[in-house]
């Protein structure tokens, strides 16, 4: 009896060892993809960036051509300028370092995914506070004009 127990209980455990590794694998997935998300997400501002550099660029030279130019709204600007540079900057850095996790164990993979959620996440809040910022410098200017 206890045999016919044991022949039993193996093909059950086998099977049960199995089903834990495929959603370790969708769990894996699942990070990857978020983190893939957020990135896509943070790319699509890029042109954002874009935009606002050459918009407070050119403020900035029409300011700077004036008789009178105006020192402390030309150092906001260049400011705005050098947020834009930096949010960009770390939008290329985190993709030159990333590197998709499929030669790792998975906890090595899930801790790799974890972190860098945890950076592209990073990256994607300098770029929405940076893009704000440059925004209502925009806003205000085209105000005072």
């Amino acid at each position: 009896m206890k045999k016919h127990i044991l022949l039993l209980a193996l093909p059950l455990a086998l099977f049960s060892a199995c089903q834990s590794g495929a959603s370790g694998e969708e769990e894996k997935t699942e990070l990857e993809t978020k983190v893939l998300t957020i990135h896509d997400e943070a790319m699509a501002k890029m042109d954002n960036i874009y935009k606002l550099r050459r918009t407070l660029r050119t403020m900035r030279d029409t300011l700077e051509a004036q008789q009178q130019a105006d020192s402390t709204a030309i150092l906001a600007l260049q400011q705005e300028i050098s947020g834009l540079n930096k949010a960009d900057e770390a939008m290329m850095q985190w993709m030159r370092q990333y590197d998709e996790p499929d030669t790792l164990q998975h906890e090595q993979a899930m801790t790799y995914l974890q972190q860098e959620l945890t950076k592209i996440e990073r990256v994607q809040t300098i770029m929405d506070s940076t893009i704000a910022a440059a925004q209502a410098t925009v806003k205000n200017y085209e105000q005072d004009k």
